[in-house]
């Protein structure tokens, strides 16, 4: 079947609900992705048009998962799929449980809150009332609203497919934690992870789904020089062909490796005059946020050319335009679920070093699109060393950037995501192998 532009067009664009975008037009991918990308998507969503989905998560705005399913929504709506996203609501004691959950998970030791407990099952009961019970198919998405599940009556849950997906890293050394995921977990009927290193030997179908960006959202589409320069000088950011500008994006949390990058920083000015940007925001389902932003205050107060900013959660146009006016893009982590802010990066054509671990190899060839360093205090040198070596030949970091972009362009762009997400959805209503 030949596909050309203009019939792509005629796909219909759905209006936007509460906080979601409208959608792009497909064609406006094709002309990033081929029309042949977009041919498959819409004969699969052809063959599961009017299947009932629902989506569910914890925060409507902050954070990566918030961010894909702004656009992943309207765009399978737009391929036929009845598709509805709900958020869950909880007090101060369950966000800071369900983030215990998560330090622990991506092994951060710590006292298991048997009190915490009681609160996580009280604030999934509350929430189920959100769940659709004509829904075809349920997508919960991480941990806190994972125990909606067991709130379902037993002929509801015959009629109806649900899946978890896990975009943190998943490295659980506390029994108490594993075990209670692990009971709720294999009542699913699969599972998502976003590296096969992450996948549990869990009685529970799993597959591999890498995440992706959307090239045409705000905060990847493309910017004039104008648009660029406006935001710099918003923030008091000089000139980053004058002055080098490393930027590192990210929630404030422990494991994205701030330190890292301050420590590395204090050294490599010294040698070559730069700029350090540190920009994030807080998701009002991660309680730490604000603590981790103080703490950084503190630490780098004293340190020249330092510019750390707390930012709204729409803040999309400016971290574009921060990405696209750096020089060298750093993600540190010492753990990480994927780590899109490195796809961000590369798909702006920037050098990326990022730490060596959860999904962040998936995307860096180390030495080829960008540089992966050890995770931690024991990586500062291997950082200091990459970012000195970029800047000293920026004809072999343009290249690299330019590799980068082309990678992403491959393999993490949602119109990959949301193929490999409709074939699983396919399989399950079909009661296919997964």
């Amino acid at each position: 079947m030949e596909t050309n532009l203009q019939e792509i067009k005629d796909q219909g664009i759905l209006k936007a609900g509460e906080g979601i975008l409208p959608a792009k037009a497909l064609n406006e991918y094709a002309e990033i992705v081929g029309p042949q990308i977009i041919e498959e998507l819409i004969r699969l969503g052809n063959e599961l048009k009017g299947l009932k989905m629902q989506q569910v998560n914890s925060a409507r705005y902050g954070g990566g998962v918030a961010e894909m399913l702004c656009s992943v929504i309207p765009l399978e709506r737009v391929l036929g799929l009845d598709m509805n996203w709900e958020v869950i609501t909880g007090n101060v004691d369950f966000f800071n449980y369900t983030k215990t959950i998560h330090n622990f998970l991506q092994g951060k030791m710590g006292i298991p809150d048997l009190v915490g407990t009681k609160v996580y099952w009280d604030t999934n009961k509350a929430n189920f009332k959100l769940i659709n019970l004509n829904a075809d198919i349920i997508l919960i998405h991480d941990p806190q609203p994972a125990g909606l599940i067991k709130f379902l009556d037993s002929e509801t849950r015959k009629n109806q497919k649900w899946i978890w997906r896990c975009h943190i890293q998943l490295l659980p050394k506390d029994f108490f934690v594993t075990e209670f995921l692990r009971t709720l977990i294999e009542s699913y009927d699969a599972t998502i992870f976003s590296s096969p290193q992450f996948l549990p030997p869990w009685k529970v179908p799993s597959v591999l789904i890498l995440p992706y960006i959307d090239p045409l959202s705000d905060k990847n589409k493309e910017l004039t020089e104008q648009e660029i320069q406006k935001v710099l000088d918003k923030y008091g950011i000089e000139d980053p062909k004058k002055k080098p500008l490393l930027t590192l994006v990210s929630r404030f949390d422990p494991f994205k490796g701030h330190l890292t990058a301050i420590e590395a920083f204090k050294k490599v000015r010294r040698i070559i005059p730069c700029q350090l940007l540190l920009a994030g925001g807080t998701a009002s389902d991660d309680p730490e946020n604000i603590k981790i932003f103080d703490e950084l205050a503190e630490k780098s107060k004293n340190i020249p050319d330092v510019i750390l900013l707390n930012l709204p959660p729409d803040s999309h146009i400016e971290i574009n335009a921060f990405q696209r006016a750096s020089t060298i893009i750093l993600q540190p982590s010492v753990k990480e679920g994927f780590g899109l802010t490195v796809s961000e990066g590369m798909w702006k054509g920037k050098p990326v070093i990022g730490g060596n671990t959860g999904g962040i190899p998936a995307q860096i060839i180390d030495g080829y699109n960008g540089f992966l360093i050890t995770p931690g205090e024991k990586g500062i040198n291997e950082m200091i060393e990459r970012i000195t070596y970029l800047l000293e030949h920026p004809l072999s970091a343009k290249a690299m950037g330019k590799r980068g972009r082309e990678g992403v362009r491959e393999r993490f762009l949602i119109t990959r995501g949301i193929y490999d997400e409709l074939c699983l959805f396919k399989n399950l209503i079909h009661n296919l192998e997964i």
